[in-house]
């Protein structure tokens, strides 16, 4: 992180203490208002990310200034107005508006500016085209998601959101193995092709053990199923997709009354992303959980 900060002091002095400030920010203000334990989550996601994002670019020959900043910018607009999402505007978009008032005002060229907006504005709208710095970012975005580095991450986020271990792996390792399955096909560049393979394979190795002890100490059951998701999708370079698949992390019976659970899946366009909604639900009591994710785009 200090190869990010050296580059951004020697072209824009302070830009990068300005970010960081407003990241922090935004986090306090979400916490405040939704009464949650201090975090800088936010901080350390767009610090890694901007990391990765210099290195991808070193290894892909190209300049790294304007990946780092749409790096750091890319999630700037999640905790708008101190609310997570808080309308149908994407948070790309709100993160575009604070980048272009501060790059002005830190005296960036009106082009570079325009670069950034358009790759922040294009990361995860795949209506959008994505070149060089979208790429780049979309593939580091990705890659910080994978192997020891995500895994740690799946961790704190769910921490910091108050889940046990059961209840984050009910909530949301469908969408972290759909994700790490798919992250191969889904990366942009080729150096990102080649990475997401290693740390696939690291990530599932992690998650099937982990799985595994809880089942082998009798703690929780858990099965993996996987799921066609029927419809006509597009690539991120705009090839025709038949149908996608994704993995389903459930229980392997109900948790209060160990009856068999039926699941059942749809999917709807959000307002960025198709995204699939997924019920779990016991055939014999009243326990049910919903879970919902963004369907893995491949490239």
């Amino acid at each position: 992180m200090n190869e990010v900060r050296k580059l951004l002091e020697s072209r824009f002095p302070g830009l990068h203490a300005r970010i960081e400030q407003t990241l922090v920010e935004a986090e306090a203000r979400y916490n405040r208002q939704t009464k949650q334990a201090a975090s800088e989550f936010l901080l350390e996601h767009a610090q890694r990310t901007a990391a990765i994002a210099h290195k991808l670019a070193e290894l892909e020959h190209v300049d790294a200034l304007l990946p780092v900043l749409v790096a750091l910018y890319h999630d700037a607009g999640k905790f708008h107005e101190g609310e997570y999402h808080k309308d149908d505007v994407p948070e790309e978009e709100h993160a575009a508006i604070l980048a272009e008032r501060m790059l002005a005002e830190s005296g960036a060229e009106r082009a570079d500016i325009e670069s950034v907006l358009e790759a922040l504005r294009a990361l995860y709208d795949d209506r959008l085209p994505c070149v060089e710095s979208c790429r780049i970012v979309q593939d580091a975005d990705r890659l910080d998601k994978l192997g020891a580095l995500g895994v740690g991450a799946f961790f704190t986020k769910a921490t910091l959101r108050g889940r046990g271990l059961v209840d984050a792996l009910v909530g949301t390792l469908s969408r972290e193995l759909s994700y790490a399955l798919a992250a191969p096909r889904s990366m942009l560049t080729e150096t990102g092709k080649r990475l997401a393979s290693e740390q696939t394979a690291k990530t599932i190795a992690f998650f099937d053990e982990l799985l595994h002890e809880l089942e082998r100490w009798g703690i929780a059951a858990f099965e993996r199923r996987t799921l066609q998701v029927d419809g006509d999708f597009r690539s991120r370079d705009g090839a025709r997709v038949q149908n996608t698949q994704v993995t389903i992390v459930m229980p392997r019976a109900c948790p209060d009354c160990e009856a068999p659970i039926g699941l059942t899946h749809r999917c709807e366009r959000g307002v960025k992303c198709d995204m699939l909604k997924v019920r779990f639900a016991c055939q014999s009591c009243d326990y049910a959980r919903d879970i919902s994710f963004c369907l893995p785009v491949l490239a």
